[in-house]
């Protein structure tokens, strides 16, 4: 029976921060990831939704000292998806979040580093799956699990950002800082509506901050059928939902060129230019993938009875 899950990030609350100039900017990367069992033969098991919204830094309050408590923005707060424990009786739900302290770096680079961030987790969460998948492994998942793919991420975050900054920025600009992270990841029963119990974000005892939320589940309301095509459909949908993603963060970068200052216009340009040749090269693998569902879609036939199903 499929279920609808809905997590919610409530707030962030600063417990202590050492930012060197009285007070601290906090801001948040965050993916949710979940494994619907039905899909669980995929080549990308694991479903991951990054908001790529531009205004990660502007959208959290500066100023914040200890005790200082945040609402976490409506453009990260919230996802909705639908798990199923399949053949396998496997499914998973979780989010990952990373707190950085804005600094000095351009956004451009703090954008990059979101890019390398939401493809190098999905990719690290997709090898981890895929290996409990080999193993039918359905224990928790580790600290050890999670801390391998958090230090792969931080790799790639930083790597992309420093590659796009000058040697003059590195030399003398004050770069955002990556507080650290944290987690909360549920598999099979564990899935049930429960407050979120976040491990606390620290940089040393200088910088904390703790993380509350919410996840509800509740039986979906769809007509609990099985969807035959469900692979095939969930590739397509994937690669349309990171084309259109793609597609968001060209439009906000083609609205930062009109206002940007000159020293910073080529980089943009850039950048849009890299997004419209990956949107391109994305776009040519939508045809085979639409032949692939209409493929399976074609071989079955749908007889006038719901408990009837016609394999040609």
């Amino acid at each position: 029976m499929p279920s609808t899950v809905k997590m919610h990030l409530d707030q962030l609350s600063c417990i202590a921060e050492d930012d060197g100039s009285g007070a601290s900017e906090p801001y948040l990367f965050v993916t949710y990831f979940w494994v619907d069992g039905r899909n669980i033969a995929t080549p990308q098991p694991v479903s991951t939704m990054t908001p790529v919204y531009n205004a990660y830094r502007t959208e959290m309050p500066n100023g914040v000292r200890a005790g200082t408590v945040i609402t976490v923005p409506p453009f990260l707060a919230s996802a909705e998806f639908e798990v199923d424990p399949g053949p396998l009786n496997f499914m998973l739900a979780g989010v990952i979040v990373l707190v950085l302290e804005e600094d000095e770096t351009p956004l451009s680079a703090v954008l990059a580093g979101r890019n390398a961030y939401l493809s190098g987790v999905h990719e690290a969460l997709n090898d981890l799956v895929k290996a409990r998948i080999q193993n039918l492994d359905t224990s928790a998942v580790t600290p050890e699990e999670v801390k391998a793919i958090a230090d792969a991420v931080k790799g790639a975050v930083v790597d992309a950002i420093a590659s796009r900054l000058s040697i003059w920025q590195k030399l003398f600009d004050d770069q955002d800082d990556l507080i650290g992270y944290t987690h909360v990841a549920f598999i099979g029963p564990e899935i049930q509506t429960r407050p979120l119990v976040f491990p606390a974000v620290a940089n040393g005892a200088a910088n904390r901050y703790a993380l509350t939320g919410t996840m509800t589940v509740q039986p979906s309301q769809s007509n609990p059928t099985t969807d035959l095509c469900a692979g095939p459909r969930q590739a397509l949908r994937a690669k349309e939902d990171e084309i259109r993603g793609l597609q968001l963060q060209r439009q906000g970068l083609q609205q930062q060129l009109v206002t940007a200052p000159t020293n910073q216009k080529a980089a943009l340009v850039r950048m849009i230019v890299a997004l419209g040749e990956r949107i391109t090269a994305l776009e040519a693998e939508l045809p085979a993938l639409q032949a692939a569902l209409k493929a399976c879609q074609d071989r079955f036939t749908i007889v006038d009875h719901p408990d009837v199903v016609v394999i040609r």
